[in-house]
C-alpha cells in the first residue's frame, strides 16, 4: 500500500493485488464500500463482468482490453476542495489506450436516463484526482442553473438540463430531459448535441480507446 498527496488537498492510497483492504487506516476506512470490497477481491472479473453486460459497445471494447492486457490498482482519496470528499475508484492501466479509473457502483440509479452506466459504475475519471475530466456520480448532478454558466443553446435549458460531468479542460457534459447530450462550454454557454446519452458514453470510451480524452469541439457550438 502506497500513500500519496493528491491534487484535491487530500492523500491517496494506492492498493495493488495482494494488499489487504483491512489494513487501511482509519483515515480512509470509511471510503471502502460493499462493492468496492467484492471488486477488489478479483478485479479482472469484476470489470469483465462489467463488459459482458453493458449496452455501450465502446465500454465493451475499452474494458475488454483493460481486463485481457492490462493492470489496475484501486485508489482511494479524500479530497478538501471545499468539504471533505472522498473517491474509491480502480485505476486501469493500457500501453495503446487512455488510463481510466472506474468507481463500483454502490446503488441502483433511479433515473432512467443515466442507468445503463450508473447501475455499473458510480463514476468514470481519466485525469487526475482533483481535476476535472470525467463522468461524476450520480448524486452529484445537477443543473445547468446550479453550475452557474448559463445555456446559449434552447435545446438546453438551464433549469431542467442535468450536468453529468466534464472535460479535462472543465467544459460540460450534460444531457437534457428527452435524453439528448452535448458538450456546454464553461465559457460561453454555447453548446451542441453528440447524441442520445448512450451515443455519447459511446464517443466519449471511442475517444479513450484511442489514447486520447474526449473534449470539446468550438467549432459545432450553437
Amino acid at each position: 500500500m502506497l500513500t500519496r498527496r493528491n491534487d484535491g488537498g487530500g492523500t491517496t492510497l494506492v492498493l495493488a493485488r495482494g494488499d489487504d483492504l483491512d489494513a487501511v487506516p482509519d483515515s480512509h476506512s470509511d471510503i471502502i464500500s460493499d462493492s468496492v470490497r467484492e471488486a477488489f477481491r478479483d478485479p479482472p472479473s469484476y470489470f469483465s463482468a462489467i463488459a459482458n453486460r453493458t449496452q455501450i459497445p465502446n465500454l465493451k471494447r475499452y474494458l475488454d482490453r483493460f481486463v485481457s492486457y492490462g493492470n489496475w490498482s484501486l485508489l482511494l482519496a479524500d479530497t478538501y476542495m471545499m468539504d471533505r470528499d472522498t473517491v474509491a475508484a480502480f485505476q486501469w492501466f493500457h500501453a495503446d489506450q487512455y488510463t481510466c479509473m472506474f468507481g463500483p457502483s454502490t446503488a441502483d440509479c433511479d433515473d432512467n436516463r443515466f442507468a445503463l452506466l450508473h447501475d455499473d459504475v458510480s463514476h468514470v475519471h481519466w485525469d487526475s484526482i482533483g481535476f476535472a475530466g470525467g463522468i461524476v456520480p450520480f448524486r452529484n448532478h445537477i443543473t445547468v442553473d446550479d453550475y452557474g454558466t448559463p445555456s446559449t443553446n434552447p435545446i438546453f435549458p438551464a433549469d431542467s438540463t442535468t450536468v453529468f460531468g466534464n472535460s479535462s479542460c472543465g467544459d460540460m457534459m450534460v444531457c437534457n430531459l428527452s435524453g439528448y447530450a452535448g458538450y456546454l462550454s464553461h465559457e460561453n454557454g454555447a453548446s451542441y448535441i453528440v447524441g442520445s446519452f448512450p451515443e455519447m458514453l459511446d464517443w466519449c470510451f471511442g475517444e479513450l480507446m484511442r489514447n486520447r480524452t474526449p473534449e470539446f469541439d468550438y467549432s459545432r457550438c450553437r
